[in-house]
């Protein structure tokens, strides 16, 4: 089994910065290339984190036999096209969320990645992150009974958005709705089985949704319900989980309470680059070790079905059942 993995890093936006970081702070990780059409954004994310090689076109990257892997931080319309490109070179794949913007080209990447024996993983990164592993440990350890609701907002500002945002099918529920949709089930341990949502779009910008609401029905009898807001200039970011003996409050994703008992506290500076030290790390360690990752492309597929009915839901008005 070899000892290093070597990466390729496509699209040097803001959230590549992370992934930079964490192969940067990964023994086993090492930065083969940086890839972006923006001659600007690759020459500085080549200097700032040494890459021998910068690219302008994503093909040159795939031909280059000294890149082992490759992490997209693309926009999500890009996803299915550049994974699938990816796989076929026989690159394995980190994939910004969402993964794929539905359910059916989830479904047609996963079967080309086990059909090809590569690994792919999703980068729902909520699933690394220290509280919310520790809300999935209590829940399954039935400590404070099962869960009856799961309530998450979050609030913030955008006066203007990315070009790209056009070319989304639902711009915040792909952003931010993504994590919620893989990680209500997740944590619960239980299937989500019928979905309504609501949406508005309130800006020029873009077609899709600034504000949306999602509830999502579990197989265990919970609810869980989203509120995410592009439109709020009070920013809030927290996550409630009702239970039959407790409630667990997550308070921007560093601490966490059980009632008034403090459980998880990490530095609120570090938090978030943690979440994304410990996503690399497992990428890295399954894709040496051929082994399935934590959030893998087949773990992952529930929450594009969440997203496909969410958008479905907003079309019609009325409940979809999974």
């Amino acid at each position: 089994m070899p000892d290093t993995l070597r990466l390729a890093v496509v699209g040097c936006g803001s959230i590549s910065k992370t992934h930079l970081n964490a192969i940067r702070d990964c023994d086993r990780a090492q930065l083969a290339a940086v890839v972006s059409r923006d001659e600007g954004r690759r020459t500085a994310a080549a200097s700032a984190y040494a890459a021998p090689r910068a690219y302008g076109v994503y093909e040159e990257a795939l031909a280059d036999p000294d890149i082992d892997a490759i992490v997209l931080c693309t926009p999500s319309h890009l996803h299915l096209a550049q994974a699938m490109a990816a796989l076929q070179a026989g690159k394995r794949v980190l994939v910004e969320k969402p993964m794929t913007e539905g359910y059916a080209d989830g479904v047609t990447l996963v079967t080309e990645a086990e059909r090809r024996g590569l690994t792919l993983m999703s980068a729902q990164c909520c699933r690394f992150l220290a509280a919310c592993r520790k809300v999935r440990e209590i829940l399954q350890s039935n400590e404070i009974g099962r869960p009856l609701h799961l309530l998450y907002t979050n609030l913030s500002y955008s006066a203007t958005h990315p070009a790209w945002y056009k070319n989304c099918r639902s711009v915040l529920m792909e952003s931010s709705g993504s994590h919620t949709f893989d990680f209500f089930p997740w944590m619960a341990d239980a299937r989500p089985v019928r979905v309504y949502a609501t949406a508005h779009n309130n800006s020029s910008d873009h077609d899709g949704d600034d504000d949306f609401v999602a509830n999502i029905a579990l197989e265990n009898g919970a609810h869980a319900v989203t509120y995410t807001s592009a439109c709020s200039r009070k920013p809030r970011k927290d996550l409630l989980v009702v239970c039959q003996k407790g409630t667990l409050v997550l308070d921007c994703w560093h601490t966490l309470r059980l009632d008034d008992r403090p459980l998880v506290e990490e530095p609120r500076d570090r938090a978030y680059q943690n979440t994304f030290d410990r996503q690399m790390a497992e990428f890295v360690d399954a894709a040496l070790a051929g082994r399935e990752p934590e959030s893998s492309g087949r773990q992952v597929l529930p929450s594009l079905a969440v997203l496909d009915a969410a958008i479905e839901s907003i079309r019609t008005g009325k409940a979809v059942n999974l």
